[in-house]
């Protein structure tokens, strides 16, 4: 149960931090020049969304996975929760979609990464020999 209840804090928590974190990034990358060969739409996916909210989305909900040994689809599920209610709350309809989706991308990469480098938590400290 207390595993529970981190694993839903660290996906609340990463969600919250994402959307301010997020909102930073994504100015900043909407501020770049974009080259005159590049269709807009691809440099908004890639740049625009992909930088500014799937990787901000992918560093928060990893650092959040691993400072609280959290459940990777439980803390996932929280997340988008919160995530969901922040963009439905603050932004128009017609514009949180593209963004809720590269949020929900980074997120699930982030899982994806923490449950194939920590599987079964066979990196946790264990005691010395001898010492238990």
């Amino acid at each position: 149960m207390r595993l529970m209840v981190k694993s839903i804090a660290a996906g609340s928590l990463s969600g919250v931090f994402t959307y301010f974190a997020s909102t930073q990034a994504l100015g900043y990358t909407n501020a770049f020049v974009m080259p005159g060969w590049m269709p807009l739409a691809l440099w908004q996916a890639l740049v625009v969304l992909g930088v500014g909210a799937a990787l901000v989305a992918l560093i928060v909900q990893l650092l959040a996975l691993v400072a609280f040994s959290a459940r990777g689809p439980v803390a996932l599920a929280s997340f988008l929760a919160v995530a969901l209610v922040a963009l439905a709350l603050t932004v128009p309809a017609a514009v949180w979609p593209p963004t809720f989706i590269a949020w929900a991308l980074g997120a699930a990469l982030a899982t994806l990464v923490f449950r194939r480098l920590r599987p079964n938590h066979s990196f946790k400290p264990t005691p010395l020999r001898g010492a238990a």
